[in-house]
């Protein structure tokens, strides 16, 4: 399997598929405000590649999770650029995966900006997976 292969999906559709799942909870999950999700479910507004990345990561956890009772979200969180280092992969290869640029990615090494929950959360996700992939 290849790392730098990304999915995506609307966070909307998750809790079109999972009646369980509220958007406050969704919103917990993915690392923004209530609000936020519910721009997106009146379709005012539409969520970043970050975000649709970080849904598509938590749909493989809720497809496979034995119902009846729903699984605790996971909201653990890792520095993106440990990625760099876990992973030897370059900062463009990284902003793809992470949904932003690699300009951001200088930004973060050089001190300049921080990350945000969101693309923290989607690096934990990312971290999980492809240690899974590369043992």
């Amino acid at each position: 399997m290849n790392i730098a292969y990304f999915e995506e999906i609307s966070p909307v559709s998750l809790l079109l598929q999972f009646s369980w799942l509220s958007q406050t909870q969704l919103a917990k999950a993915l690392g923004v405000h209530p609000s936020s999700v519910s721009r997106w479910m009146c379709g005012s507004t539409n969520p970043c590649r970050t975000i649709q990345r970080l849904a598509w990561e938590i749909l493989q956890i809720l497809n496979k999770w034995p119902l009846p009772f729903p699984p605790k979200i996971e909201t653990a969180e890792l520095d993106p650029l440990q990625l760099l280092k876990n992973f030897n992969i370059t900062r463009f290869t990284l902003a793809e995966a992470l949904g932003v640029s690699a300009t951001a990615i200088g930004h973060w090494i050089s001190g300049r900006n921080k990350p945000s929950r969101k693309v923290r959360r989607l690096a934990y996700w990312l971290n999980k997976k492809w240690v899974a992939v590369t043992g």
